[in-house]
């Protein structure tokens, strides 16, 4: 009885240390941001781009679209189909723009992303619309 209450705490100390995170993502609102997260989005909201937020201290990205100074009469934008993928040190971002020229107005203006980070990558890639793609600027 004894051995078994020992397995028990060893298997239970060693699920308590488990590291394995997993890459993830949500969709955020920007009232839901951190303090931090806050600051960020501040700095990044007063021009149209896609922006890149490195938190180091909770090992997570947020990736910023924003379209909200595009001139609404001529085009609305959208920014869809968010995904990312971690391919050896690479960590890829890839998202679809859509520009609509015709009547429709409801596109959403700004889109925030949380990316979960389950490990450190070397390099980071940015896709729109299947092409490579570069952030209006870099945030940490």
């Amino acid at each position: 009885m004894k051995k078994l209450l020992i397995m028990a705490l060893c298997a239970l100390v060693l699920v308590g240390c488990n590291t394995n995170r997993t890459l993830s993502y949500e969709e955020v609102a920007i009232k839901d941001l951190s303090k931090s997260d806050q600051e960020f989005y501040e700095q990044a909201q007063v021009d149209n781009g896609v922006y890149l937020f490195f938190n180091t201290s909770e090992d997570k990205l947020i990736i910023y679209f924003n379209a909200s100074h595009e001139n609404q009469e001529d085009y609305a934008a959208e920014f869809a189909n968010f995904d990312v993928e971690g391919d050896g040190d690479t960590l890829r971002i890839m998202y679809d723009k859509d520009q609509d020229k015709g009547e429709s107005k409801t596109f959403q203006e700004q889109t925030l992303y949380e990316v979960q980070l389950d490990k450190e990558y070397e390099t980071i890639e940015l896709f729109e619309n299947g092409d490579i793609a570069a952030f209006s600027s870099v945030f940490s």
